[in-house]
């Protein structure tokens, strides 16, 4: 793969954000000399990184041809974690997707750990521990953001060295190989221990009864891109458009960088992300907030080639994922700004949603042993399944 080498670069305190990186081509095979502006490495490397690299699909009563296509899509090298909220009732959708990793696992030999996420061990591995707030009921919530906390644990736990995550809902197979690819080549880039690599959609469209129309942004994404670029334009008093993927659910990072994050539930996951490292390490870096000194947080972004085609969802999904995720800017420092405030209501009403957005549910791995939590977890479950 080459991308285009992404030479600029924005800082707020210890966080340097880079301008968007393009997929120049998706296979650099035969290269032989590096060009000027681009960026490539060799398959070896691609491979190292790969190893390294434990991909996260959270997955909840999705299509399960869709969700096929993702997992034979990633390269073998990396392991492959399905964190499954699906339902086992009336219908049980957890046990064809196990079954479906069962099989991939006995034709391919490929490494495949399926853990679900409202497993009763989960609570009982969790109790006691900072993360017993994700608990509500006896179970793990439902929730994007704490499926994605249980990925986390299980990659630190087997021992991988970077953490990517890769939404379920992809109909192009061929999307899911290339994030990957983008994910291995970010993190060769990085000279920060602390590296997170978010993609940017070429195209995202939705199978729908109509003709299909490819967008260049996605509904949500556009609008928090645009809340955030606001936020630190007035706090810089610089326009700034630096932040292209404040929603991009296609996003990796070193396993070191994920540990000391705070975690927001829900679909606040992604934006908050960005929103507590600007807060910690811009706005607080001279309060002594930041926890990634002296090395910095480098944010790489890049947009791939392949369209992310997925499922037709109405209205007031949109208007819920995107209350969560400007209620992730509102409740910061970055939306102390009045002016930022009002913007937030305004994107708000234009999709009938009234009053503040939620504040994010946050949780902290901060003294959270995640090997010790793994291995209780595969000693308690009778719902967990590793195939390796």
């Amino acid at each position: 793969m080459m991308i285009s080498l992404p030479t600029r670069f924005e800082a707020y305190g210890a966080v340097k954000i880079f301008e968007l990186a393009r997929v120049l081509e998706l296979d650099s095979l035969g290269v032989t000399t590096k060009l000027s502006g681009t960026y490539t490495v060799s398959y070896e490397v691609l491979e190292e990184y790969a190893a390294s690299t434990a991909i996260v699909v959270p997955v909840k009563d999705e299509d399960i041809i869709a969700l096929e296509g993702v997992l034979r899509a990633i390269p073998h090298a990396s392991p492959i974690i399905l964190v499954s909220a699906s339902r086992s009732s009336p219908v049980d959708v957890y046990s064809r997707e196990v079954e479906l990793a069962r099989t991939i696992h006995s034709v391919t030999g490929r490494e495949i750990l399926v853990i679900h996420q409202r497993d009763p061990a989960w609570a009982e591995v969790l109790a006691g521990t900072p993360l017993e707030a994700m608990l509500e009921d006896g179970m793990v919530r439902r929730g994007k953001g704490e499926g994605m906390v249980l990925g986390v644990i299980a990659a630190a736990g087997i021992g991988a060295r970077y953490v990517g995550f890769i939404d379920s809902d992809n109909y192009v197979p061929g999307a899911a190989n290339e994030y990957s690819k983008i994910y291995y080549l970010g993190f060769s880039l990085s000279e920060s221990p602390y590296t997170m690599v978010r993609i940017v959609w070429h195209y995202k469209g939705k199978l729908a009864s109509s003709d299909m129309y490819l967008r260049k942004r996605g509904r949500v994404s556009m609008h928090t891109n645009n809340v955030l670029n606001y936020a630190l334009s007035r706090l810089r008093k610089v326009e700034t458009d630096i932040i292209r993927t404040a929603n991009s659910g296609e996003h990796a990072m070193s396993i070191e960088l994920a540990l000391r994050l705070r975690w927001a539930g829900g679909f606040a996951v992604e934006p908050y992300e960005l929103v507590q490292l600007l807060e910690d390490c811009f706005l607080g870096v001279d309060e002594g907030r930041c926890s990634f000194l002296p090395d910095g947080v480098n944010i790489f972004q890049i947009e791939a080639r392949n369209p992310h085609i997925h499922a037709e969802r109405g209205d007031e999904h949109i208007a819920g994922m995107l209350a969560e995720s400007l209620g992730t800017v509102y409740h910061s420092r970055l939306g102390a700004d009045e002016t930022v405030k009002e913007r937030i209501h305004s994107l708000l009403r234009d999709y009938k949603y009234e009053g503040e957005p939620p504040r994010p549910r946050v949780y902290s791995l901060e003294g959270v042993d995640p090997s010790k939590l793994f291995s209780a977890l595969l000693a308690e479950s009778t719902m967990t399944h590793y195939f390796k």
